[in-house]
């Protein structure tokens, strides 16, 4: 099983592929095996597909600290030095844009590029907003299941998938809810996981990056963060991020990469448009 030793877990991780690196960071409660539901078969045709398990996730260590999107950026480079890669693309769906663009800043010279995907807002210094996302998470819980609960986050047509899809692709839906619940952590986990949204701040960072950025979402994915929405966040981060490219991906909703195969051909066009050989 491979892994690298951090400064205080093992991390769990995979390449699959050929070709220029790209680093896949997943929200830090999805273990690694979401990415091989439609994703990795489509992009290893072309590139090195790295994957890894975020600390508190699937075969990772699970720590009882840690959990910061800081943290989670700083886990990544350490497991690109490990693999000897010195520049990547970075591709992040929702919390795993965040943590992408924490390593664009934190980073700079380890992004080639940088693709934001469905990404949240995140918080303000001081602010409490994401409190009560806990308290939710909790009573949503006790009244279904751990299990129920965490394989809802993709079974559905209400936020995750467009209805066409849900219903003509359940094989898709199937297996991507049950990569979420394989190797899942505990309901302790998923809280500390939670808590990271409350540790950066995506819109205050925006004008900081300076690679170049595909802000990717779906044009129907309104599911609420905060005050804010997926699609609003990244009509925003194109504003603030210098030269960013902004795509919406028609009737989409928050599962991008999943919810058809629009958005991996444009990522796919954004990565062959942007090789790292090309990028001082």
């Amino acid at each position: 099983m491979p892994t690298v030793a951090l400064e205080d877990i093992e991390l769990y991780y995979e390449e699959h592929g050929r070709g220029e690196p790209v680093l896949l960071v997943p929200p830090s409660w999805w273990p690694c095996d979401t990415w091989k539901v439609v994703v990795l078969p489509i992009l290893t045709q072309r590139y090195r597909a790295i994957i890894f398990d975020p600390r508190g996730t699937g075969r990772s260590q699970r720590p009882d600290r840690g959990y910061t999107v800081g943290q989670y950026a700083q886990d990544c480079g350490a497991l690109l030095a490990h693999l000897g890669v010195s520049r990547c693309h970075v591709v992040g769906f929702a919390l795993g844009g965040q943590i992408a663009q924490a390593m664009a800043v934190i980073r700079p010279d380890l992004v080639a590029t940088l693709t934001m995907v469905g990404a949240g807002p995140g918080e303000k210094s001081g602010q409490s907003g994401f409190r009560g996302l806990t308290r939710d998470a909790d009573q949503e819980i006790r009244d279904m299941g751990f299990e129920k609960f965490i394989r809802s986050h993709a079974d559905n047509d209400t936020m995750a998938f467009s209805s066409s899809f849900y219903r003509e692709h359940r094989e898709i839906v199937e297996a991507l809810a049950q990569a979420l619940w394989e190797q899942q952590g505990s309901p302790e986990h998923y809280h500390h996981h939670q808590e990271a949204r409350r540790t950066w701040d995506t819109l205050a960072n925006a004008s900081r990056v300076r690679v170049p950025t595909l802000l990717l979402v779906g044009s129907e994915d309104t599911v609420a963060r905060g005050d804010s929405t997926p699609l609003a966040t990244t009509r925003r981060l194109a504003e603030l991020i210098p030269g960013s490219e902004l795509a919406l991906v028609p009737g989409v909703k928050h599962m991008t990469f999943w919810d058809g195969t629009q958005a991996l051909s444009i990522l796919m066009d954004f990565l062959g448009r942007h090789p790292i050989t090309a990028i001082p």
